[in-house]
């Protein structure tokens, strides 16, 4: 069982704007707990993980003192986004402890060793692994073998240090080491280093025809998940958009919308597809559309020239703050995988004014899979996230949003309808 918990940053987000769906977002950082602010690896550690947030990646660390903490505070430096995942045993009487310090946006809280490290493996897509102690030499033997045994979807690693040449020459001489387990790992020694070998790995796996994964072993591998439904819909948009134009499965919802929000109201329809929602909201809100799929996103802006329409990814584009009054999300947030909705939802949140409207409509049920569709214009293969009402409240919540009312509604499929309202900042600290 783990602990999940999201915290507020009060600072302004660095409006980072991505046109395309990175395979890359999470960058992990091993190293040991005892290392001092003001140590050149300390500082070192710090300025990567600076530069690495400064452009739009997530940094996730052990939630301890030492590199961890300089990796945090890299991170916090550019305002950038953060994920700790802390070890709190019952017995190890030799382990530092939780760094309460190290406060991060998101964080998750495990008792067993092993799965506290799965789960830094896991929230990671590439690991960066610094000087450290046995802790440090476990984590480091785990995502070695595992970028060996999944070459190819591997999660790749860097080995950051000048002291790491003389080490791997070691196990070269007295282990068997062969070319593959080589060829995982590399090495750098500066920032700037680091970035440009996160560069290259992206360049990498992009030109790469990688399969989506669901499973226990998903979390071992780059996971093309987002990109398999964005590049579904980038090919049969223009079937998509005359097979559902004039047609609105969802009106009874957005009336209900508009009688939640109160114009004048900056509105936000999220995952606005080619704009048929938007088009309505319109007629009463200043309204952005924030779409995913760039053809989409061109038809949204031709067919509502009054509507701001942004071709970005939710899971890498930072929402303006305290912003919108309503936002209205259709069909969207269940393409977004599991590891990337506590950050969603977040942005959300803080996107909200105080008593700001979310309503969001989802697919109910259990779990993550590919559907394969078949429509009369194409073949269509989609990545679900489905959502249980316990799943969607508690995520909402954990963002700072209080229930207004979910139902149930029975189409093609079974839909989860999700109304929310931000909490104002008197009832959050009351209820602390």
């Amino acid at each position: 069982m783990i602990d999940i918990q999201l915290k507020k940053d009060s600072g302004d987000t660095q409006e980072l704007q991505k046109n395309t769906t990175r395979l890359i977002n999470n960058i992990t950082f091993f190293g040991d707990s005892a290392i001092p602010e003001g140590d050149p690896i300390y500082e070192n550690v710090k300025a990567a993980a600076k530069l690495l947030a400064g452009n739009g990646y997530t940094i996730v660390d052990g939630g301890g003192p030492g590199i961890m903490q300089a990796a945090t505070d890299g991170a916090q430096a550019v305002k950038g986004r953060t994920i700790a995942i802390y070890w709190e045993p019952k017995l190890a009487s030799h382990f530092e402890g939780k760094n309460t310090a190290n406060l991060t946006d998101e964080a998750e809280t495990y008792s067993n060793y092993v799965m506290r490290t799965l789960g830094l493996i896991e929230k990671g897509d590439v690991f960066v692994v610094c000087k450290g102690g046995t802790g440090t030499v476990s984590e480091f033997g785990m995502v070695w073998c595992l970028a060996k045994l999944y070459y190819g979807s591997h999660k790749p690693v860097i080995l950051y240090g000048d002291f790491w040449d003389e080490l791997i020459e070691a196990f070269q001489k007295t282990m068997y080491i062969d070319e593959v387990e080589l060829a995982v790992l590399k090495r750098a020694s500066t920032p700037e280093q680091v970035m440009a070998l996160v560069q290259s790995f992206e360049e990498m796996y992009q030109k790469l025809d990688l399969k989506p994964r669901i499973g226990d072993e998903s979390g071992f591998v780059i996971n093309p998940k987002v990109k398999v439904t964005m590049e579904t819909y980038k090919r049969v948009a223009n079937e998509y958009h005359s097979a559902n134009v004039g047609k609105n499965v969802a009106q009874e919802q957005l009336d209900e919308f508009i009688s939640m929000v109160n114009p004048p109201a900056q509105v936000l329809d999220l995952g606005c597809g080619p704009g048929s929602d938007t088009k309505i909201l319109t007629d009463k809100y200043a309204v952005t559309g924030l779409e995913i799929v760039k053809k989409f996103a061109d038809m949204a802006s031709f067919e509502n020239p009054n509507a701001e329409i942004i071709n970005a990814d939710i899971i890498n584009y930072d929402l303006p703050k305290n912003k919108y009054k309503g936002i209205w999300s259709r069909d969207m947030m269940h393409h977004i995988p599991e590891e990337y909705l506590n950050k969603v939802f977040q942005k959300v949140s803080d996107s909200l004014v105080e008593n700001g409207i979310l309503y969001v409509i989802v697919r109910e049920g259990q779990g993550e899979q590919y559907e394969k569709e078949k429509k009369k214009y194409s073949e269509m293969e989609r990545f679900y996230h489905f959502f249980s009402v316990d799943e969607l409240e508690a995520r909402a919540k954990a963002a700072g949003m209080s229930v207004v009312k979910i139902d149930h509604v029975q189409r093609s499929h079974k839909w989860l309808i999700g109304v929310f309202r931000k909490q104002s900042l008197n009832f959050s600290l009351g209820t602390n």
